[in-house]
Formats: C-alpha cells, structure tokens, sequence
C-alpha cells in the first residue's frame, strides 16, 4: 500500500537580499533553498512547477 508525500512549497527571503527563494518541502523533510526570484509570487510558481515535474518523473 503506496501513500502519496504530503509536499508543499514555501517562499522565504533569505539573507535579506530583497530576493526570493523556494523551498519544496516533503514530509517534513526540507529541500533546497532555490532562486533568486523577483517576487513571492514568481518564487512560489517556480516551486510548483518543479513539484509537478518531479512528481511525472
């Protein structure tokens, strides 16, 4: 009996570098910080669309 991860995407701002980075986050196991990305929003897209991809694979 498989279960599906329970995964989400957050965005932080690290360093304070007005820059935002995502953060793929697999049953409580935090991933990467990954970007820069320009807004929360772009950060957050960017995330989303690697969790896709990688869930295809």
């Amino acid at each position: 009996m498989s279960t599906e991860p329970n995964a989400t995407v957050t965005a932080t701002q690290k360093n304070d570098d007005g820059q935002w980075y995502y953060v793929i986050t697999i049953d409580d196991e935090a991933g990467d910080k990954v970007g820069p990305f320009e807004t929360e929003e772009e950060a957050i897209a960017a995330g989303e669309e690697e969790l896709a991809d990688s869930a295809e694979a």
